[in-house]
C-alpha cells in the first residue's frame, strides 16, 4: 500500500510574477528583477533549509541549525507576499494600459488577455503537475486520488483548506490565477454598467471596490473562522481570503500610470516604511509563529485573522516605486546573475519543491555528518538551478513564442 507523504512545511512559493517581461527602451527593469529574485530565493530557502536539523547529528550545530531554520521558516511567508504584489504591479500595469488607451474594453480584449496569461502559466504549471503525479505513483508517495484532477483547474483551495498534501505550491498559484480571471471580468462589467467618462476616477473606484470587498470578508471570517483557527490553512492559503494581496500591487501600478511623477518624489520614503514595516512584521512571525498558528489570546487572534494578511501585503508594495525606478546597476556581473534568477524564477517555484525537495532529499536518512549534509545542500540548489533553467530555455521560452500566434499583441 502506498504511503502516504506529508511535507515537513506547508508553505509554498506563490507566487512567483506570472507578468510578461517589462522592458524600458529594450533594457530589463533590474529593480524588479532583484525583486522577484530575493522572493525566489526566499521561498526556495525556507522550503529547503529545515531538512539540514534532520541530517546533522553533532548536538551544538543541529542547536544552531534548528535556531536558523526558526528564523528562516518566515522567509517564504515574505516571499510568496512580495510575489502577489509583484504580479499585481506588472499585471495593473498591462490592464490599466489596455483599459485606458482602448475605445472600447471589450471582452475580446479581455480574452485575449487570459490567452497571454494562460499560455504564460498554465504549460509550465501543467507539465510539473503531470511529472509529479506519475512520479509519487511510482515512488508510492501519494495514494491515487480522483482529487489530484481539482489542480488542473485550481479548485483545492478555493474556500477550504487543501488537506491532500500533494503539490502544495499549487495553493498560490490558484490565488494569482482566480485574480487573473476575476479582475478583468469586474472591469469589464463595471464598465458596460457605469459607461465611465473619466476613466482614471472609474478604475479608482472598481480596484477599491475590489479589494474593499476581500478586506471585508475576511474581517467578517475573523469572528468565526469558517476552516477552524489554524491561520496557515484556513485563511492565508485560501482564494476567498487572499484576492486583495494581489490588487495592493494593482493600486500602485495605478498610481505608477496616473500619478508617477508624484510617486517617484516620494519612492525613498515609501521604500523606508516598507522596510520597517517588514522587519517589524517579520519579528511578530518570528516571535510569536503568527502566520502559521493562532495566538491563544482571543483579541490577538482576531486581529491577525482580519489585519495580518491586509497589512503584510500593504508593506510590500511600497517598495515597488523604488525598485520600478532603478533601471540598472553597475555591476555587469551582478545584473546577469539577477536576471538569470529572475526568468527561471517560475521554473525554479514548480520544481524546487515538489519535484526536487520532497521526492529525493527530505527522506535522507539522518547521522550524517555536517560536512556532508552541506555538500547534499549544494547538490540540491545546483539542481534546482540546472533543471530550472533547462526548463525555461527548453520549454517555458517556445511556448512563449508560441504564444503569439494565438493572441493579438
Amino acid at each position: 500500500m502506498a504511503t502516504q507523504f506529508v511535507p515537513p512545511f506547508t508553505e509554498s512559493l506563490f507566487i512567483v510574477s506570472f507578468t510578461k517581461t517589462i522592458f524600458i527602451k529594450n533594457e530589463r527593469i533590474i529593480g524588479l528583477d532583484v525583486v522577484r529574485a530575493i522572493a525566489i530565493m526566499a521561498v526556495v530557502i525556507s522550503h529547503s533549509f529545515g531538512f539540514l536539523v534532520r541530517l546533522v547529528t553533532v548536538p551544538h550545530i543541529g542547536r544552531f541549525v534548528t535556531l536558523a531554520v526558526d528564523h528562516m521558516q518566515p522567509l517564504g511567508v515574505m516571499g510568496v507576499e512580495l510575489f502577489f504584489v509583484l504580479s499585481g504591479f506588472l499585471i495593473g500595469n498591462i490592464l490599466i494600459k489596455q483599459f485606458v488607451t482602448a475605445s472600447d474594453f471589450s471582452f475580446s480584449t479581455i480574452s485575449n488577455f487570459w490567452v497571454r496569461r494562460w499560455f504564460r502559466t498554465l504549460p509550465n504549471y501543467w507539465l510539473i503537475l503531470t511529472i509529479d503525479i506519475i512520479l509519487y505513483q511510482v515512488m508510492q508517495l501519494q495514494n491515487a486520488g480522483f482529487h489530484q484532477i481539482r489542480y488542473y483547474f485550481f479548485l483545492q483551495n478555493v474556500w477550504r483548506p487543501d488537506k491532500a498534501g500533494f503539490f502544495p505550491e499549487g495553493w498560490s498559484l490558484s490565488i494569482e490565477e482566480w485574480f487573473y480571471l476575476t479582475l478583468p471580468v469586474v472591469m469589464y462589467l463595471s464598465a458596460r454598467v457605469a459607461a465611465p467618462v473619466n476613466k482614471g476616477k472609474f478604475l479608482w473606484s472598481v480596484f477599491v471596490g475590489y479589494l474593499s470587498v476581500f478586506v471585508l470578508i475576511r474581517f467578517f471570517n475573523a469572528f468565526h473562522p469558517i476552516n477552524g483557527d489554524g491561520e496557515d490553512e484556513g485563511i492565508r492559503k485560501i482564494v476567498l481570503f487572499r484576492l486583495d494581496a494581489v490588487m495592493y500591487g494593482v493600486l500602485f501600478a495605478y498610481f505608477n500610470y496616473f500619478k508617477g511623477s508624484i510617486l517617484n518624489r516620494y519612492k525613498g520614503r515609501l521604500l523606508t516604511i516598507s522596510l520597517c514595516g517588514t522587519v517589524a512584521i517579520l519579528y511578530l512571525i518570528t516571535k510569536h509563529d503568527l502566520a502559521f498558528t493562532s495566538s491563544p489570546n482571543p483579541a490577538v487572534r482576531f486581529v491577525c485573522n482580519a489585519f495580518l494578511y491586509l497589512f503584510i501585503p500593504l508593506f510590500f508594495s511600497l517598495c515597488l516605486p523604488y525598485a520600478n525606478s532603478v533601471k540598472k546597476t553597475g555591476s555587469a556581473l551582478f545584473s546577469r546573475l539577477v536576471v538569470h534568477i529572475s526568468k527561471i524564477s517560475y521554473s525554479m517555484y514548480l520544481v524546487h519543491y515538489s519535484l526536487v525537495f520532497l521526492p529525493f532529499f527530505y527522506p535522507m536518512k539522518v547521522g550524517r555528518a555536517p560536512g556532508t549534509v552541506v555538500v547534499y545542500y549544494l547538490l540540491y540548489w545546483v539542481i534546482v538551478v540546472g533543471l530550472s533553467s533547462l526548463l525555461f530555455r527548453y520549454f517555458e521560452s517556445p511556448v512563449m513564442k508560441l504564444r503569439e500566434k494565438f493572441a493579438s499583441k
